[in-house]
């Protein structure tokens, strides 16, 4: 076996062009599938770095629509209390507050003092949480800082124990540092800090787990755990929850955002298979027609030594050596390109990579995932040459339907990757250009959270912040809002739509709350009425404007102003009158319908602690955010800042998937391309060896040097013909996969089907016309001596 491997290794080197060529396309095609497979290892296969991850249970909870992983608070209060099913009940919560000194936000996990003792991770120096911080009596407040956090922010230094971290106005004395590799229990969100749940008056909800005694099954356990549940839910004097049951989950991987993201891009996943796959069919449909062709041209030396006596199972296996060679040799180059591409594409999955615990060091598991893919593809695509090789035919190994059949193949799978390309390119521009109903440029949108406790202090610190950003240069209007006016789209509200002498119509519409002001910020045009000014404030009457959709389904073609609608929570104390109606825009996203929505003037509530401020600027508006971060720490030292973007910036942030898409399609089809490019120039190049008399013969006999181009490319026409009746049929049936995904155009749109033929044929013909050239330059008395 050492002796195959030698001379194997000897013969590879001696064909230095044919092994790059092999390893590189193995290379890349098994690089492709291996990164998206460690992808999905981190999403749903590898345990948390705890004791014991196999015993802990997720707490969940199951309505009639929909299964949830946040519990309301005093569901943990209940299920901590039973301790025969499960060892240990720990708790969570996350949420980013502003540290003293740091320019964005902190991401903050609020722990209950079981959580670190449940996990059983000691810390790299210090100590961690224990159950006696975890009261709101505590005399210190405490928190337990992550490796990555101690390495940006203290650069390791020992000295960082001890240190006191400020939070959003509230002091923490730093007590412990987490080893690198503990990423608490949600990879999805690695934090920088863990401070004790009785840090946060009113968490909310929180995410629950627990660790199972040994012996107790997950449905003992939620049987057992399932009346305390019930029990909390009825504390809760909320109708809507009475209905839900608990759901018990294994958490060996952690209560992951991952899987969830996992979940909600599962389509988006499937496309990505779908293209590595397609990569990697043509990548080894490349590597069996470059084995044959290397069998073609090594016929006479295996006829040799057939004749001489060798076994053809002998020969076989020698060859078979060499396939698999070269397979380790690209699959080790593929598992080296993988460690980049998966980072690659999970930035496309999730909103925040770096928050994410995923990092590029080879484990087990990827080495075996490559290290069984480089055994089927030398097996699967190198054992069919192989055996030709040493079937004794008389023709070419490369000169047989098979090899054109292969090659026909590898044509028409380009073809799909090329119309998929072309169709992810053409949408990610109509998204791109689509018309939102305001006005996107020079518009910035600022999240703020105030410091203040109270509604009056909360009122005094926005009416200051808005007067202080209204007198920054540079900036033309200045509003706020509740939600943002593009990328969120605000909240669903139920109404009862008031109409003289008919019963009132319930409806379902979105709302948000606004500032006087904000439409002439944001662009959206009032085509009717007026918008909010100061006079719509607290005690007085509750007035609205809507969108032209609202209105056109709410009265039809009557003029609204002055009609009323309620909102159904607030029964007859929330009856509005509307006073205007604006343009209709796309709240949420660029792919959105036109949804009906209302709007409230934020000055009739009472002041919210997060808003997002509107500022409209005279130029571009990236220059002017060092001079607002400072107008609000100005206003409040201690008021967070959240995200700062402008419009193009969020809708970049929405077509990151599209633009992953596009460039991943574009990418693998370029790939396509030049791996078809190298098959048509390699078949061609052998007929034209082959040939060499029978081309001589022609030209000594007359024929033209543009006769014997044309019998060349002829060749090459048929291929490519073959290739594309092979391709166009299937991306078509493929194209409906991708419906989903399009934006402002058909999956058969014929003008991209029609560029990725011409681009085919082009490159296509531009590979055969070199050996097309050779073959025309050929002289007649030199061709007749190599006979």
């Amino acid at each position: 076996m050492l002796s195959d491997l030698r001379y194997a290794a000897r013969t590879l080197a001696k064909s230095p062009a044919f092994s790059a060529v092999a390893i590189l396309s193995l290379a890349l095609g098994i690089g492709a599938s291996t990164a998206l497979f460690s992808l999905m290892d981190v999403m749903l296969l590898r345990a948390l770095p705890v004791k014991n991850p196999q015993q802990l249970v997720e707490f969940a909870r199951a309505a009639p629509d929909a299964i949830m992983t946040n519990l309301p608070s005093p569901v943990f209060e209940y299920v901590r209390r039973d301790t025969s099913a499960l060892s240990d009940v720990f708790a969570f919560t996350s949420s980013n507050l502003r540290a003293a000194g740091m320019a964005e936000p902190a991401r903050v996990h609020d722990v209950s003092g079981s959580f670190f003792p449940a996990l059983g991770v000691p810390p790299l120096m210090g100590r961690t949480i224990a159950p006696e911080d975890d009261r709101a009596a505590a005399p210190n407040r405490v928190a337990v800082i992550s490796y990555s956090f101690w390495s940006r922010q203290f650069g390791r230094d020992p000295s960082a124990l001890g240190a006191v971290v400020r939070l959003s106005g509230e002091r923490f004395t730093i007590t412990g540092i987490m080893p690198p590799e503990f990423v608490g229990v949600d990879r999805g969100a690695v934090p920088d800090l863990w401070v004790p749940l009785a840090a946060d008056a009113d968490p909310g909800q929180l995410w629950v787990l627990g660790r199972l005694r040994s012996g107790v099954s997950v449905a003992r356990a939620r049987a057992q755990l399932e009346p305390l549940f019930l029990q909390a839910m009825q504390s809760l004097r909320d109708s809507s929850v009475l209905s839900q049951r608990l759901v018990l989950n294994r958490a060996t991987e952690g209560t992951s955002r991952l899987r969830w993201s996992y979940w909600e891009y599962s389509s988006t996943l499937k496309i990505l298979i779908g293209l590595t796959g397609l990569v990697l069919l043509i990548a080894c449909a490349n590597l069996a027609n470059l084995l044959m062709a290397r069998s073609a041209a090594r016929s006479r030396e295996i006829g040799i030594r057939l004749a001489l006596g060798a076994g053809r199972w002998r020969l076989v296996r020698q060859l078979m050596t060499e396939n698999f060679l070269l397979s380790f040799a690209g699959g080790a180059l593929g598992v080296l390109v993988a460690g980049g591409g998966h980072r690659l594409l999970l930035g496309f999955l999730v909103r925040d990579p770096l928050t994410v615990a995923l990092d590029g060091r080879l484990d087990y598991r990827l080495l075996g995932f490559g290290f069984a893919l480089s055994i089927a593809t030398g097996l699967l695509f190198g054992l069919m040459p192989a055996l030709r090789a040493t079937a004794g035919h008389q023709r070419g190994a490369w000169n047989t339907p098979l090899a054109k059949s292969l090659l026909a193949v590898q044509i028409g799978l380009s073809m799909v990757l090329l119309i998929g390309a072309g169709l992810f390119a053409r949408s990610l521009r109509n998204l791109n250009v689509a018309d939102l109903g305001l006005a996107r440029e020079n518009l910035l949108l600022v999240n703020v959270r105030a410091a203040a406790k109270t509604p009056q202090a909360r009122q005094q610190f926005w009416r200051q912040l808005t007067d202080r950003m209204s007198g920054l240069p540079g900036v033309r209007n200045v509003s706020l809002a509740g939600d943002a006016v593009f990328g969120n789209g605000g909240w669903n509200q139920d109404v009862w739509i008031e109409r003289p002498g008919q019963p009132a119509e319930n409806a379902k519409v979105s709302d948000n709350l606004v500032g006087p002001g904000f439409f002439a910020t944001s662009g959206i045009p009032v085509l009717t009425g007026r918008e909010f000014g100061a006079q719509d404030r607290e005690n007085t009457a509750l007035v609205a404007l809507v969108n032209q959709t609202f209105a056109r389904r709410a009265f039809g073609s009557g003029n609204p102003i002055g009609k009323r609608f309620g909102d159904r929570g607030l029964g007859s104390a929330g009856r509005y009158e509307i006073v205007g109606v604006v343009g209709d825009a796309k709240y949420g996203n660029v792919r959105e319908q036109i949804r009906p929505m209302v709007f409230h003037p934020i000055l009739q509530e009472p002041a919210r602690a997060s808003c997002v401020m509107h500022l409209r600027t005279a130029s571009e508006p990236g220059a002017l955010v060092p001079a607002i971060r400072r107008e609000i720490q100005a206003t409040d030292g201690d008021a967070l800042i959240g995200e700062i973007r402008t419009v193009p910036q969020v809708l970049r942030g929405q077509l990151r998937q599209d633009r992953m898409f596009a460039l991943l399609a574009g990418f693998f089809a370029l790939l396509a391309l030049a791996l078809g490019g190298i098959g048509i120039y390699g078949i061609l190049a052998y007929r034209v060896a082959r040939r060499t008399a029978e081309i001589g013969i022609r030209v000594a006999l007359g024929a033209q040097q543009r006769d014997v181009l044309w019998l060349i490319l002829r060749e090459t026409l048929i291929l490519l013909t073959a290739g594309a009746a092979v391709g166009v049929p299937a991306a078509l049936a493929a194209a409906r996969l991708i419906r989903s995904l399009l934006f402002g155009l058909s999956p058969w749109d014929p003008l991209t089907v029609a560029c990725a033929t011409i681009i085919l044929f082009a490159a296509g013909a531009l590979a055969g016309f070199l050996p097309a050239r050779r073959a025309a330059s050929i002289e007649p008395t030199v061709a007749l001596r190599s006979e």
